[in-house]
Parts: structure tokens; C-alpha cells; sequence
């Protein structure tokens, strides 16, 4: 599988966008997510996909599921937790996972409820960046995601290798960047996906259009 990534700030605003280019029929698929953390309720996830007659918005309930054919999850591509699951009391995790979290500097566990899913965040830096989560449903582990290996500090710490662990299915998918971390020279703000994925992809590749 191969994607480009970008990612805006402003302020308390992100927006991730992802644009699948590898296999075949992924091509061209876009997913955008808007993260507000000023309001409660401030996430929207727009994603489009070649065979769709017409992008679709993805529902909170579906938000923790994965892209179609693939092991990656919209929370997975998330810069925080949406802000309308409310923290509870911090569940206790399973120890192999609580080790792991803490080998990667993890000093925060939060967990958030909504309906039948629990999602469990490890965080560093501050409380401000996830190094691993844990999804379950209906109290059964469904997936993990977590970090591998860190970037250098010329990269922003930003990951070169993640994993996802999904409970039925033995074999692990590994994700591993292969460009740099590049600062766009046009700030391309949060409110279009399209022009961040452009400016991001002309700069990766020469190339801009969708």
C-alpha cells in the first residue's frame, strides 16, 4: 500500500489528509478529517472512493472502523481523539500492552467511551501525541495500534513505523514512511483537503493533481 499524508494546524484546528495511490483499487481514494477541539462534536470525516457515486460522510459510529480493504481505521489517522467521547475513568489495559506503551516513554493512559466502543490512549510529549491505542467492542479487543520506531528530531519525532493488530487476524500490518517529514511552503489552512494534498504531493513528487 502507498499513500501521502498531510497534515494543517490552526490553532485547535486539524485537518488530515490521506489520498491512497497503491494497490489498484484504492487508487484515488481520499479520506479527510477535521478536528475541532474548540466545540464539542467538532469531527468530521469526508472520504471518497473511485466506485462511490459521490463522497460520502462518515458517521461517528463508523469512525472507528477501517477504510474499505485495508487495515487502517479513520481514528488511526486522527491527530487527537474526537472531543465528543467524553474521558471516563482510565480502564486498565492488559500488561503486554501497558509494557509496550511504557518502553516507548508512554506517561499518560486515557480512555474514551462512546456506545459499544472503548478506546484506550497511550500518549507522550506532554500528554499531546499518541504512541499506541487500543479499540475494543463490547469489552473484547478488536485492534491495536501503535508505534514502532520514532522519527529523528529533523523529523518532528513523527513515526517511521507503525503497526495495527486486528484480533481476527494473526498476521500484524506494519506501515513504514519512506519520504521526510516536509514542511509545506504554502499553508494551504483547514477548511479544503484538496489543496493540502496537492501542495503536499508537489512538493513529495513535482506533481499536484488528484
Amino acid at each position: 500500500m502507498r499513500y501521502t499524508f498531510a497534515r494543517a494546524a490552526v490553532d485547535h484546528r486539524f485537518l488530515t489528509a490521506v489520498r491512497i495511490d497503491a494497490p489498484q483499487p484504492l487508487s484515488r481514494t481520499v479520506v479527510a478529517i477535521w478536528e475541532d477541539l474548540t466545540r464539542p462534536g467538532g469531527c468530521r470525516i469526508h472520504t471518497f472512493i473511485p466506485t462511490m457515486r459521490a463522497p460520502k460522510d462518515i458517521d461517528r459510529p463508523q469512525m472507528f472502523d477501517c477504510l474499505p480493504l485495508t487495515d487502517i481505521s479513520y481514528l488511526d489517522l486522527m491527530r487527537t481523539i474526537c472531543p465528543s467521547l467524553i474521558p471516563k475513568t482510565c480502564a486498565e489495559a492488559t500488561s503486554d500492552e501497558s509494557t509496550r506503551a511504557a518502553s516507548l516513554g508512554a506517561s499518560t493512559e486515557l480512555t474514551y467511551r462512546a456506545a459499544d466502543v472503548t478506546v484506550t490512549e497511550f500518549l507522550v510529549d506532554d500528554q499531546s501525541t499518541p504512541v499506541a491505542r487500543l479499540v475494543h467492542r463490547n469489552d473484547a479487543l478488536e485492534r491495536t495500534w501503535r508505534v514502532l520506531e520514532f522519527g529523528s528530531e529533523a523529523d518532528h519525532g513523527m513515526p517511521v513505523r507503525l503497526r495495527v493488530d486486528r484480533a481476527d487476524v494473526k498476521k500484524p500490518t506494519v506501515f513504514e514512511r519512506v519520504t521526510p517529514v516536509i514542511a509545506l511552503t504554502r499553508h494551504p489552512g483547514v477548511e479544503d483537503a484538496v489543496p493540502l494534498l496537492n501542495e503536499a504531493h508537489r512538493q513529495l513528487f513535482g506533481t499536484g493533481a488528484l
